[in-house]
């Protein structure tokens, strides 16, 4: 089992807050990060990663003192950005050896084997002789991937993996990740909770300078049982005051009414009760809101 921990983590850009005091404990598995855009998802696994240095913060590994700038965690962590910068002109068997190259493995037939093995799992053989700049997007995706994971690192950083990819790669990619989630640490940025539910043992929510939530999707939905309220009304009440007034999380029509779901702890209306959340209302409550955080 491994552990990554983090203590008064802050990261401010100019006068810009975007993480304050944050401290963390994150142990193998796959945990699923969620947060409304500028939350700071990003810029915490950048700290993480060693590639954005922060104002103040404490780092353990195992129990270790961590340098995140250090050699060791540069070759035991792998990172795949949003907008990856490949090496275009290179195939993509010679950038995930070069990469490999970067990463210690001297030895030609160890990188051939593990080339092999992460192309196979990511549908890449047929292109392993193909430049990369000819690839289209969600080959070249997977290709960005690849050499995320291709030195097998203890660590995996990964900012929003999934885009480009179609379904079916989407479904293989999610495989290949479950297959190694006992493996090391896995830290996965997306914006489908519904998603990440399915793959991730653990959510955590960012926002608002903070991690607002951390646990199992079920634990999410039991934090949220005493916010979401549901009302029944007739369309016409259902008025541009009345949408100005409540933190609306749901709507869905039931014959000619009306069933609204809303965040109770800002505002009520009459004959409104408590109703069990949706995961995606559930994530909307601590996405919205730092009130109510689980730490």
């Amino acid at each position: 089992m491994n552990e990554l921990r983090f203590d008064s983590l802050t990261k401010r850009f100019d006068e810009r807050v975007v993480l304050e005091n944050v401290s963390g404990r994150i142990q193998t598995g796959i945990i699923g990060v969620l947060g409304t855009n500028g939350a700071g998802k990003t810029t915490l696994i950048r700290i993480l990663a060693g590639l954005l240095p922060p104002q103040r913060g404490e780092f353990l590994f195992n129990g270790e003192k961590l340098n995140l700038e250090s050699q060791f965690w540069r070759e035991n962590i792998g990172y795949l950005p949003q907008s990856p910068g490949l090496y275009e002109r290179m195939t993509v068997g010679e950038y995930l050896d070069y990469m490999l190259l970067l990463s210690g493995w001297k030895r030609r037939s160890a990188r051939g084997e593990r080339i092999e093995e992460v192309t196979a799992n990511l549908n890449l053989q047929s292109y392993k002789n193909t430049p990369i700049g000819h690839l289209s997007g969600g080959t070249k995706q997977r290709a960005a991937i690849a050499q995320a994971v291709i030195h097998k690192p203890t660590v995996l950083f990964l900012d929003e993996p999934t885009n480009n990819l179609d379904s079916e790669e989407r479904h293989r990619f999610h495989d290949y990740l479950l297959k190694r989630a006992d493996e090391g640490i896995v830290l996965f940025i997306g914006h489908i909770v519904n998603e990440l539910a399915g793959l991730c043992s653990t959510l955590m929510i960012v926002g608002d300078e903070k991690i607002q939530f951390q646990g199992t999707p079920a634990e999410l939905i039991a934090s949220a049982q005493q916010c979401v309220k549901e009302v029944r009304m007739q369309r016409q009440e259902f008025t541009d005051e009345l949408k100005q007034k409540l933190r609306i999380l749901n709507i869905a029509q039931d014959g000619k009414e009306l069933l609204v779901r809303f965040d109770g702890r800002f505002s009520d209306i009459h004959g409104s009760n408590h109703v069990e959340p949706t995961l995606e209302e559930a994530y909307r409550v601590f996405g919205n809101s730092g009130s109510n955080a689980k730490q």
